[in-house]
């Protein structure tokens, strides 16, 4: 470490010291008062040390905490914190002063390292998990609590965040901060979509298991033969998209999904090696010699995909959770415009609150033991923490906790009921209309940046997201995030210097020697691959995450 580096730590590391006397210093408080989320006092340091492990309740004539917060923000759209309304009512709601600093959304992460190491840590940070939270946490930028968060005194970040996951989350054995994903948790985001129409025409019903899900497309190929049963696509950025979703209910059905490592009784392997990944790809190597996969999955982008889609030409694909949407209505003009019932400059309005008319939602496909696996991702991303210079951190944790009352959550997510969403009997409804489009001012001439100063919704999700969305949007979520077969990678939150230095590389073979394999190469290539894998880092990667796991286990 760099005397520079050292210099910093210590310095972090005495405002810990500082902030730790503060909160020993506080008094448990009422209970009862610590559950409904009121905020506390500034702490004082004539308390016991057996007192420390709770945020502590304020009068309600406290002055108001100010917090630093730097915002991200699409600086090409206009806003002034100072005329926020949605902000003001948050701040009147848990009294507090809102010091907003703007950056640019694309130099969030740049500008927050930049505070980071000069030690101008914002009050409550939202920092990336994997690289630099696990970097600046064991330095000391951020209180530790762990021995402020528990069932008793933060009965509302506890709802939302489960045991195992703060357990996930520690560093060095230490909790520095809330695990966070914003919407419904981190569940599976892609649909197996189908064109109903095409199903209703062939006479078919949406299939359940591979077995079936073959034999449609077999049934598409000969029906309709100029329709391709099955297409795929590249990822936009450097990835070969076919390896993680393209083809996920087939490699599913079988019990594997490509990138993703899985453990058993402490002992870890990768899916990418795994003797069924083989069996998976010889499968689609049958689709694609059957003519049932499109020739082109592995060259082209997602605009060509959606161009064969809309022109009829494609019958099924992976899609992302919110694209069928625009899709459904995409096709019914397309389908309009043939048959004359609507101009070609024409639009239909809007159909989001529409069932879908042309497309088939479906879950996983599941193999011949009634099973199936779908990658979701990692049950959160990023932290909420709290600086260690901040003036009273235990204050702060009582300000978050309140704000994930349900109530305030309400408002922190949606906005003011009455005004930026209604409540009519059980439904909500989000108002859409608010702002003018150019000025993004509502009628009184204030801002309303809803979702813009949330602390740390957890991992339950926002309250009513699900309900919030217009049922085209609702429903492909729903069927997508209550998938039964999701599962998530094991190497989550585990460290392996081995992984970070050379996934990429072993990724890219993976995805090479894949896309060999599924358009005729022997079969051969696979082991070939699974011994390039081994001992071009791949071993080292498992002994490592085994390693990490032993030692977040404390085995």
């Amino acid at each position: 470490m760099s005397n520079q580096r050292k210099k910093w730590s210590i310095g972090l590391l005495t405002a810990v010291l500082i902030g730790s006397v503060t909160l020993a210093g506080c008094s448990s408080g009422n209970n009862a008062e610590n559950a409904s989320g009121t905020a506390s006092a500034p702490a004082t340091t004539s308390a016991s040390p057996s007192e420390s492990a709770s945020p502590s309740a304020s009068p309600e004539s406290a002055e108001p905490y100010e917090l630093n917060w730097l915002k991200a923000q699409d600086i090409s759209v206009p806003y002034d914190p100072d005329n926020d309304v949605v902000k003001q009512a948050i701040e009147q709601k848990l009294n507090i002063k809102i010091n907003a600093e703007m950056v640019d959304v694309q130099q969030y992460k740049t500008k927050l390292n930049l505070k980071m190491s000069s030690g101008d840590i914002p009050d409550v940070v939202r920092i990336d998990f994997a690289d630099d939270f696990q970097k600046y946490a064991p330095l000391g930028a951020f209180v530790d609590l762990t021995d402020l968060i528990n069932e008793q005194d933060t009965p509302n970040i506890m709802r939302e965040v489960p045991k195992e996951v703060f357990e996930q989350a520690k560093v060095n054995g230490k909790i520095y901060g809330i695990p966070y994903q914003g919407g419904p948790g981190s569940g599976y985001r892609w649909n197996l979509v189908m064109r109903q129409d095409y199903l209703d025409e062939v006479g078919a019903t949406a299939p359940k298991t591979l077995d079936e899900y073959y034999n449609l497309l077999k049934k598409i190929k000969a029906e309709k033969p100029d329709v391709i049963p099955l297409g795929g696509y590249t990822a936009q950025i450097g990835e070969v998209k076919f390896a993680n979703n393209s083809f996920d209910n087939i490699f599913g059905a079988f019990g594997v999904t490509p990138g993703y490592f899985n453990q058993t009784d402490g002992k870890f392997s990768s899916f990418d090696i795994d003797p069924r990944m083989k069996e998976a790809l010889l499968f689609l190597q049958k689709m694609y010699g059957e003519g049932l996969i499109d020739k082109e999955f592995a060259t082209i982008k997602e605009e060509q995909l959606r161009a064969k889609l809309f022109g009829g030409k494609l019958f099924s694909w992976m899609g992302w959770w919110s694209t069928p949407n625009d899709y459904d209505t995409q096709v019914e003009a397309n389908e309009l415009i043939k048959a004359k019932k609507l101009g070609a400059g024409e639009k239909l309005p809007d159909q989001s609150k529409l069932p879908f008319k042309y497309l088939s939602l479906n879950g996983s496909l599941v193999g011949p033991d009634g099973m199936a696996v779908a990658p979701q991702g990692a049950p959160f991303g990023q932290i909420t923490a709290i600086s260690a210079k901040t003036k009273d951190p235990k204050r702060v944790l009582a300000i978050i906790e309140e704000s994930l009352s349900l109530e305030n959550q309400m408002l922190t997510v949606w906005g003011i009921e009455g005004e930026d969403y209604l409540i009519e009997g059980d439904k909500m409804t989000v108002v859409t209309d608010l702002l003018d489009p150019k000025t993004r001012l509502d009628k009184n001439g204030k801002f309303r940046s809803i979702q813009s100063y949330t602390f740390a919704p957890g991992l339950n999700g926002w309250p009513r997201y699900l309900e919030s969305l217009p049922l085209r949007a609702a429903e492909p979520l729903d069927v997508a995030i209550n998938n039964p077969f999701q599962i998530t990678d094991a190497a989550n939150y585990l460290e392996s210097p081995t992984k970070i230095a050379k996934l990429v590389e072993l990724n890219t073979m993976r995805d090479s020697t894949f896309t060999q394999i599924i358009m005729g190469a022997d079969i051969g290539k696979f082991d070939e691959f699974v011994e390039k894998w081994k001992s071009q880092g791949g071993t080292q990667i498992l002994s490592e995450l085994e390693a990490s796991f032993k030692k977040k286990a404390g085995l």
